[in-house]
């Protein structure tokens, strides 16, 4: 079946009816028709630019129109708007675009080298000669000879490789003037950080090609996939996508740095991470997040709290105040903490954070007024933190086993209340695992071998029979 037959109605190809050879020609003549009709529309655009037909239709600019009356994204549009006002200057390139040879991406890429080179030769004196536009030399300086071989390339290479190539041309003509490149010049540099009203952070920026460097190498280890295994020992691919794990990279490139204390002084203190959250607030968001009996059931006890006899990060008995008995969870009025940059956060990522970190009683009166400030301790010491890498190896939770440098020290009991801070009531587990236990979805205790054991929702396993960490299924035929 021919494309031409193809196209007369598009929505009524049965491609699983087409043999291999049809399909495997179909395609790129299909591509070489979509490029024919992209310049198409960059010509229509300018044309609609050229009259301003966009002001006229109450449209703000060409872009805005052009993204309005197609639902396009914005990028796109703009990337069309400006090509089809560049392109009449540059009659050739538009021919071979024209032709479906090439694609608005190799387009974008020759213009803005067309016009860095000029900004590069104004003051050579280059020799006028006629460019043999089928065998050019690109480095003669002339702006046809450059333009004939990039539309070569073009031909060739994606529109990447396209660029590379006209970098390093670029990096010819740039020896012997002042005038940084775009791709180098540090003072071009901008990195934006700013909290959305969802409470997220939304973060843009670009950096010059040697920054860019060095932090896509600091990501590139820490952002390969880490496939697992199931309970069988059968390998599971990691479920991440590339750019989520590009993210938790990043994350864990930032938290090593403020947990090695190498920035500046600020306020008198190393950069560290600050939550404030009501110790009651803690304390209800640890229960919430309290072990499940085997059961699947809650015993009284997981809701009771003596305020006579407890003792918290405070040291000081009886901070609570609470009652005995406490009405069901979705009838209590939920309460948050705060940080400083971020703002509000939920009293169950509070607790999260809480299981290894550095802890400052304030105590405060009834209107919020800070009456003392206690010593700052930390949860979990070196010493201790080493032993638990020597006995978890990692994180623990089964078919996890991500490096230890990648995990937080997790309270089996919380510290808030009253768990002590030692090897029998901890456990290694990364980011994911660790919201996954304290969403209750899954319970931990330390067995009598002094070794984690994870049970498992009963939706997971009906009979939820508790499973060993991940450095010891081996061991236990798992």
């Amino acid at each position: 079946m021919k494309l031409d037959a193809m196209l007369t109605d598009p929505a009524r190809v049965e491609a699983w009816r087409l043999d291999e050879t049809e399909i495997l020609a179909a395609v790129p003549e299909l591509v070489q028709d979509i490029r024919a009709r992209d310049a198409l529309l960059v010509r229509l655009v300018h044309e609609a630019d050229q009259r301003c037909l966009p002001e006229h239709a109450g449209a703000a600019d060409t872009t805005s129109w052009l993204a309005g009356a197609t639902r396009m994204h914005r990028a796109r549009a703009s990337q069309i708007v400006r090509i089809s006002r560049d392109l009449p200057l540059h009659p050739r390139v538009a021919d071979v675009l024209n032709e479906g040879r090439i694609e608005l991406g190799h387009v974008q890429v020759i213009v803005n080298f067309l016009d860095r080179l000029a900004k590069l030769t104004k003051d050579f004196q280059v020799e006028p000669a006629e460019t043999d536009w089928e065998h050019p030399d690109p480095n003669s300086g002339r702006a046809d000879d450059c333009e004939a071989y990039l539309l070569i390339a073009a031909q060739i290479d994606d529109p990447k490789q396209l660029r590379n190539r006209a970098r390093e041309m670029e990096i010819l003509f740039e020896r012997d003037n002042d005038l940084p490149s775009d791709a180098e010049n540090p003072e071009l540099n901008e990195f934006h950080a700013s909290a959305t009203l969802g409470g997220r952070v939304h973060v843009t920026g670009t950096f010059d090609a040697e920054t860019g460097e060095a932090l896509q190498t600091a990501l590139s280890g820490l952002s390969k996939p880490h496939p697992s295994t199931n309970d069988h020992g059968h390998p599971i691919p990691d479920p991440r996508a590339a750019a989520k794990r590009r993210a938790d990279a990043l994350e864990h490139i930032i938290r090593g740095h403020l947990h090695n204390a190498r920035g500046p002084m600020e306020g008198g203190e190393r950069p560290h991470v600050t939550v404030t959250i009501d110790v009651d607030a803690l304390r209800d968001a640890a229960s919430a997040t309290a072990p499940t009996p085997a059961t699947g059931a809650w015993s009284g006890s997981d809701w009771d709290y003596h305020s006579d006899n407890a003792t918290g990060p405070t040291g000081r008995k009886g901070y609570g105040g609470c009652a005995d008995v406490r009405p069901p969870r979705h009838y209590r009025r939920r309460r948050h903490a705060t940080m400083p940059w971020a703002g509000p956060i939920s009293a169950a990522v509070a607790a999260r954070i809480s299981c290894d970190a550095q802890v400052t009683p304030v105590f405060v009166d009834r209107g919020g007024n800070p009456l003392d400030v206690g010593r700052t301790t930390r949860v979990v010491s070196p010493k201790l933190r080493k032993a638990l890498v020597a006995r978890d190896c990692g994180c623990a939770f089964p078919g996890c086993g991500r490096p230890a440098a990648w995990t937080d020290a997790h309270h089996v009991q919380h510290w808030s209340k009253g768990g002590p801070t030692a090897l029998s009531n901890l456990v290694l587990l990364c980011k994911k695992h660790h919201t996954i236990i304290h969403r209750n979805h899954w319970a931990v205790q330390i067995g009598d071998d002094g070794h984690p054991w994870f049970t498992p929702p009963a939706w997971v396993d009906p009979s939820r029979r508790p499973r060993p960490a991940h450095n010891r299924r081996a061991i236990h035929g798992v």
